[in-house]
């Protein structure tokens, strides 16, 4: 049977990268040559000791720094030359939340939905949902200046999945949740992966990496040391080792 365009879409990497480094002054090197290939509709973790260059991968393939050398393509679209298309699949939760501390909740959601040209119908369909979901209707009214990091925190995943991206990159995003906030934030990565969203998050806790993700990349000092799936990564190790063991050895071996 003929491929169809939509078969080739869907074919499409979400996240490919490209001998992506990036280099900061005097000379230190954050990320060396990484070669990443993320498919569509997968929870993609990546896991490292601090300072692995983590939090700078995701910062390049948000487009918010640029690489010295190497390419990103987001969803087929090359961030350097299509910064436009690319980042217009990208959805980007930074490790520390910050937003207009003036806002109320409310409005700052209305913001995000107009900012994005979220249909009027969708965007009350998606706001009740997730608004429900993480349990911030009592703080609709609230300034978002007044919150404790994890409601800012919860709030802005809402107004992120509010815009449905078909990519979203994520910092540390259970940090700063309560236990029921990292359950339901769980939940959520799994139907959207359901429903062909891509996300690519920066974890510590590889309890909650292990228990999420389909694949992972483990890098240290901006080198890619291992990657696959789980049963990939614990067929290496031999027996059901969990991921922490997995880990421990890698980064030990390295």
């Amino acid at each position: 049977m003929p491929r169809t365009k939509n078969d080739s879409e869907l074919d499409t990497p979400a996240i490919e990268t490209f001998k992506l480094s990036k280099i900061f002054p005097p000379g230190v090197l954050a990320v060396n040559r990484l070669n990443l290939k993320i498919e569509q509709g997968k929870v993609h973790a990546l896991v490292g000791p601090n300072g692995a260059g983590k939090t700078t991968t995701l910062r390049l393939l948000a487009g918010l720094s640029r690489p010295n050398r190497g390419s990103i393509f987001i969803m087929g679209h090359d961030m350097l030359r299509e910064s436009s298309q690319a980042k217009a699949q990208l959805g980007f939760l930074p490790d520390t939340p910050t937003a207009y501390d003036a806002l109320r909740v409310d409005e700052f959601l209305h913001f995000i939905g107009s900012l994005y040209q979220v249909p009027r119908d969708l965007f009350k369909k998606r706001k009740q949902h997730y608004v429900t979901r993480f349990d911030i209707l009592g703080y609709l009214n609230k300034y978002l200046g007044d919150l404790s990091r994890g409601m800012l925190q919860r709030t802005l995943l809402c107004a992120l999945l509010i815009r449905n991206p078909k990519v979203l990159l994520m910092d540390e995003p259970i940090y700063g949740l309560d236990p029921e906030g990292g359950f339901v934030l769980k939940q959520v990565f799994r139907e959207l992966a359901q429903n062909g969203s891509t996300i690519l998050l920066s974890t510590h806790n590889l309890s909650v990496a292990e228990e999420v993700s389909d694949e992972f990349t483990i890098i240290s000092e901006g080198v890619k040391v291992a990657a696959g799936s789980v049963e990939e990564l614990r067929t290496e190790i031999g027996g059901r080792a969990n991921l922490e063991k997995y880990y421990i050895k890698t980064l030990r071996g390295k």
